[in-house]
């Protein structure tokens, strides 16, 4: 575990079935009270803003630029925020988007931020706290929730505590790292990379790589600053958190490099701390990690209330790469064995760190279609990557700078909307892929997303109802899936393959509705008590209410 150093420290107070013809996916109940006799927690996992919501991932950097200096800002946000959703639901102009997760906005010293040198500051290029609260004030106005990215794992080596930190053993700050007199020699599970790395005679934990030590979250001191930071930004508007390193906040005495009993304790006590001034913020976990483990994230209902399913992102895509489904019908099955609450789960394609959507999927638009409605099909909260919704391919270096490049709103050189300069990374998107282009266009991937999100809030059983596998004769190639909440059923079908599936029987109940559909037409339907599917194209899917 991270030790706590003697070095004249405060001593602070601190204090998770079957039914007929189909495959329950519902996971449990509410798990309530603990048989320990621990009070419920002040805000229930199963209550909070984030439920039937649909979230929005924005690297600010490459967003929209006010100022002509090629590097997106707040002002550049705010004054495109009605793309996101303009606040009047009888609209059709924006995605209709709920939540905004922000990826760092504090000052660092690198491009992406997740190396923080102040953690109540925001990085100048971005703009000022008027900015910023002008920001919050305009996403709330049009009902948006903000989330900020929050590396609490490890700061930038420039902060100035471990500035201080690395003068020496009686440095100010020297307890808000971890340090060692000896290289134990701990490499990280990935790449068996070292993690101890010297500093003026003695050695620093840096899970990350030398640039980013590893705070000290042992040390009440250090816990106070983390817990007066959250409670900084809370005060500021902002809705929740994304944890950055979910599972790395503590390691072992002998190595363990995650998933550590202290990890869990410890967000427990920042959501209890928080909750008691701001009962509805939300705490979302990024960890890389499979059902199994990220389960234990939930914490009986007293630590995280979402956290991202990096397990479903994989398996949708895989699932149309090799054209069966069976992988992710697996993950689906293990899911609803390991979550207590299904709302738990956060969805998502792809994010910053990885290759974008279009890219993976070897650029075949049905693909990608077929991925977007498989995401929003899903149980939980799920997560768009900006630019996902135009089809944004990326370029293909390993560079995470070519994943996280400025988004095209025209087709206007240099900075194809962007900025009215030289935009601080160039897009290598081809024409058409491009706001301009597409919204508000029928058939265009943007405006399948805007029908998809709408069809989720128009349907509460899409938005925040239970799942459940439906069996299907005809075809291993098509997977389905019922959701309910209530008395409304609606059925989710799909293709996985790039083959027409024929002659399909779905064991589903109720007369059928079709909602939305690709590849799917409303003649091919029939019958309620089993379902028929004549024919479904390749990667080809339907929404089916039925009553």
């Amino acid at each position: 575990m991270k030790t706590v150093l003697p070095l004249a420290l405060l001593t602070l107070a601190t204090g998770l079935a079957a039914c007929s013809g189909s495959e329950t996916l519902d996971g449990g109940a509410d798990a309530g009270t603990p048989d320990s006799g621990r009070p419920p927690p002040t805000s229930p996992n199963e209550q909070g803003w984030w439920r039937g919501t649909v979230g929005y991932e924005v690297f600010v950097r490459s967003f929209a630029d006010s100022d002509g200096d090629g590097i997106g800002d707040f002002q550049g946000l705010t004054a495109r925020l009605d793309y996101l959703n303009d606040g009047d639901p009888t609209t059709s102009s924006d995605l209709g988007v709920d939540a905004i997760w922000l990826m760092p906005i504090h000052p660092s010293p690198s491009y992406h931020g997740y190396d923080i040198a102040d953690y109540r500051g925001l990085r100048p290029e971005y703009g000022d706290f008027d900015d910023f609260e002008a920001f919050v004030t305009a996403a709330h106005g049009r009902g948006m929730r903000v989330i900020l990215d929050f590396v609490l794992n490890h700061s930038a080596k420039t902060h100035p505590w471990f500035e201080s930190a690395a003068m020496g053993p009686q440095a100010e700050f020297r307890g808000y790292y971890v340090w060692r007199d000896e290289d134990p020699g701990w490499t990280r599970s990935w790449d068996r990379r070292p993690v101890w790395f010297e500093e003026n005679g003695s050695y620093y934990y840096a899970l990350f790589g030398e640039l980013l030590p590893d705070l000290n979250l042992a040390n009440p001191v250090v816990e106070e600053e983390v817990f007066e930071s959250m409670r900084f930004w809370a005060s500021k508007g902002v809705d929740g958190f994304r944890v950055d390193a979910a599972r790395h906040l503590f390691e072992s005495d002998d190595g363990q490099l995650a998933d550590q009993p202290e990890t869990h304790a410890f967000m427990q006590r920042m959501r209890e701390r928080l909750h008691a001034e701001y009962p509805d913020v939300l705490l979302l976990a990024e960890a890389w990690v499979g059902v199994d483990t990220l389960r234990d994230y939930w914490g009986d209902g007293y630590e995280y209330q979402l956290a991202f399913s990096f397990d479903v992102a994989a398996t949708i895509k895989d699932a149309i790469k090799n054209g069966t489904p069976q992988g992710l019908k697996v993950v689906l099955r293990n899911s609803a064995e390991a979550y207590p609450d299904r709302g738990y789960e956060a969805p998502f394609l792809s994010n910053h760190d990885q290759e974008r959507t279009l890219r993976t999927l070897l650029k075949d638009i049905p693909s990608s279609r077929l991925a977007a409605a498989t995401l929003l099909a899903m149980p939980g909260t799920p997560f768009l990557y900006y630019g996902e919704e135009l089809g944004m391919a990326g370029g293909g270096t390993p560079q995470d700078e070519d994943k996280r490049a400025p988004l095209p709103w025209t087709d206007e050189a240099p900075g194809k909307g962007f900025t009215t300069g030289d935009p601080w990374w160039a897009s290598t998107e081809p024409a058409g892929v491009e706001v301009a282009a597409q919204r508000d266009v029928d058939g265009s991937m943007w405006s399948l997303y805007r029908d998809l999100i709408a069809l989720r809030h128009l349907h509460p059983a899409l938005g925040d109802g239970g799942q459940d596998l439906v069996p299907v004769s005809g075809s291993t190639s098509v997977l389905a899936w019922t959701r309910s909440k209530g008395s409304e059923t609606v059925l989710f079908v799909a293709n996985f393959s790039a083959d027409p599936a024929t002659g399909l029987t779905v064991q589903a109940d109720g007369a059928p509705t079709l909602l939305l559909a690709e590849g799917v037409a409303t003649s091919s339907i029939s019958g309620n008590s089993p379902l028929t599917i004549s024919d479904i194209q390749g990667r080809g899917f339907a929404f089916i209410r039925l009553d």
